[in-house]
This record gives C-alpha cells, structure tokens and sequence, in this order.
C-alpha cells in the first residue's frame, strides 16, 4: 500500500467516523472503499463524461418521437 495524506471537509470526516464505528470499521478502510467503488464505476463506463456517452445513441426522425419528446424539440435547436 502506498500512504497518502488527503484533507476532509468536517461534515465529511465525522459522517465517515461514525459509519466507521457503526461498521467497526476504520476511515482509512471506508474511504479505501469509495476510491474502489468510483474508480470501478469509471471502468465500467457508466456515465461520468460525454466521452462515455458518445456513439452510443443514434437520432431519430420526428416521425419516430413520442408526443412528449416533440415538445422539446423546438426549445433545443
């Protein structure tokens, strides 16, 4: 393991040592914990940019859109 020093807003140090304590777990290990969980979110490609969104959908016509999708289509021209 490599040993970093990272800087915590208050809220966010108390609400992690009292989820620490109601676990028995460390903060080191909840924050070890969230690190993982987004670093494997970016993995996945679930949407955290525009870059993962790009080919994935293709435009329809007018034709094809539902009622309530014809209403934003003016607004957003």
């Amino acid at each position: 393991m490599i040993k970093t020093q990272i800087q915590l807003e208050d809220w966010q140090y108390r609400s992690l040592q009292r989820a620490g304590a109601a676990a028995g777990r460390s903060l080191s290990d909840l924050v070890r914990e969230s690190v993982s969980l987004f670093l494997e979110t970016q993995k996945k490609g679930e949407p955290g940019s525009l870059e993962a969104l790009a080919g994935k959908y293709s435009s329809r016509s007018i034709e094809e859109l539902k009622d309530h999708d014809r209403g934003w289509l003016e607004p957003i021209r």
